[in-house]
């Protein structure tokens, strides 16, 4: 199935082009589903003093213009929070068009977006880290990837994957790569999940030991770890199944109708 979540944020990523109403969808922090539309006369944008210096050297040139920005956005169900985005602006050329037009880059958003569709099945620990990542996925790339090799480091002590092992006499910390081969073994219902959380765990070193990471390549770890949560703790596709296998041993008749021995 398709993860819609993941589609809005890497269009959010892209940037914001033009006005309000040209936006890609931004989810809602409060309740998940709505969509968030800017406020009327909230976007406040400031050039910054190197942007208007620049503008005397003699090969200036309308793209040089960077600046900041802010604004709150609103969802349309009326009891979820307003939220605060903020992040740089400046103009591009829309080729489609003849002249510049403004763009902006979010930076943060208060209270946080969701990054996760699975968020309310999987464990607190696991909620925490990936809340952790979620605030600073749009500023410090890196640094949310390490976030999200937490949450697997998390993920590994809520099915049970000791961090400790005793070796001659000493107890010695586990890595979280011998932890996932261990997981494969202990949950072997869970092997291909565990192949696929192991490239989360890779994509947080490299956000541990270098700042090449991009907002995109995150983002490629959140879906591949959302998606094993759901395989792990989404118990939608038992239940499915139980229901599926009830109603044909009644051969569609409901159950309130059946008093005695199932028909056949």
């Amino acid at each position: 199935m398709a993860n819609q979540l993941i589609k809005d944020l890497r269009a959010i990523a892209e940037g914001l082009d033009g006005d309000g109403p040209q936006w890609p969808h931004i989810p809602c922090p409060s309740c998940g589903r709505g969509g968030l539309t800017l406020v009327n006369d909230s976007l406040i944008q400031e050039e910054s003093a190197i942007s208007k210096r620049r503008q005397s050297h003699p090969e200036w040139d309308p793209d040089w213009v960077h600046g900041y920005f802010s604004c709150l956005l609103r969802c349309q169900k009326p009891d979820c929070d307003l939220v605060r985005m903020t992040g740089d602006t400046g103009l591009f050329l829309k080729r489609s068009e003849d002249g510049y037009i403004e763009f902006y880059t979010p930076k943060f958003f208060i209270p946080h977006l969701p990054l996760i569709e699975s968020y309310e099945l999987c464990p607190l620990p696991v909620q925490e880290r990936v809340d952790a990542a979620a605030k600073i996925i749009w500023t410090d790339p890196s640094s949310a990837a390490n976030r999200l090799r937490s949450a697997v480091e998390a993920l590994m002590d809520d099915q049970g994957i000791p961090r400790k092992r005793v070796r001659d006499g000493r107890i010695h910390d586990v890595s979280l790569h011998s932890r996932i081969n261990s997981f494969k073994v202990a949950k072997p219902d869970h092997a291909a999940v565990a192949d696929l959380v192991l490239a989360v765990k890779w994509i947080g070193n490299v956000g541990s030991h270098d700042h090449r990471l991009r907002i995109s390549d995150v983002l490629d770890g959140v879906e591949i770890l959302d998606h094993t949560l759901e395989q792990i703790y989404d118990s939608t596709k038992d239940e499915i199944r139980r229901k599926a296998a009830a109603i044909a041993a009644r051969k569609g008749i409901p159950a309130s109708r059946i008093s005695g021995p199932v028909p056949f």
